[in-house]
């Protein structure tokens, strides 16, 4: 790889963490509820692709089957997205981006299940020592409880779109 693509590539890194820092600060500041503010994010998404295939000139026909694998996928990141906006609502943006963490053992459990693999206990061990940090917040901040619990739910769908997803790309 040259030196200019992995410059690229960091920028791009950057770039997207400073998005999804954004999402958390921009979920607790906007008034809507959770709903509302995900059916948003969706047009915005559907519009802007839409012209995006346009001006492209981008066939964008699927098949009935790729349809509904694509509304599967779509519903799955809804629920994650709104079960993650409205866990800020309740509780933290802090709370909420640690609750979200748990993603990898959430990921690191399920994807062996889900794909018939052995589960790799690294992998477990890490996302146990997230949890444990989960529970000290927890322990110390119990009036976030539907917090946790919505920012954990949103872990789990985020890990299930992201191994289904994985599956379909490599399709």
């Amino acid at each position: 790889m040259t030196t200019s693509t992995v410059n690229k590539n960091l920028i791009i890194l950057h770039l997207t963490v400073v998005v999804w820092g954004f999402t958390g600060i921009l979920g607790n500041l906007i008034t809507i509820n959770a709903v509302q503010m995900v059916w948003y994010r969706v047009m915005i998404a559907s519009i802007t692709l839409f012209a995006y295939f346009i001006l492209t000139k981008t066939n964008f026909k699927v098949s009935r089957k790729q349809f509904l694998q694509f509304f599967f996928t779509g519903s799955i990141v809804a629920i994650h997205w709104i079960l993650f906006f409205h866990a800020i609502k309740v509780s933290t943006v802090s709370v909420t981006l640690v609750c979200l963490s748990s993603f990898t053992l959430f990921t690191a459990i399920l994807e062996p299940l889900i794909k018939k693999q052995s589960i790799l206990i690294p992998d477990v061990f890490i996302g146990l020592i997230i949890i444990l940090g989960i529970y000290f917040i927890f322990k110390f901040e119990s009036q976030y409880t539907e917090g946790i619990i919505l920012g954990l739910t949103s872990a789990v769908a985020s890990s299930l779109f992201a191994i289904i997803n994985s599956t379909l790309v490599q399709k």
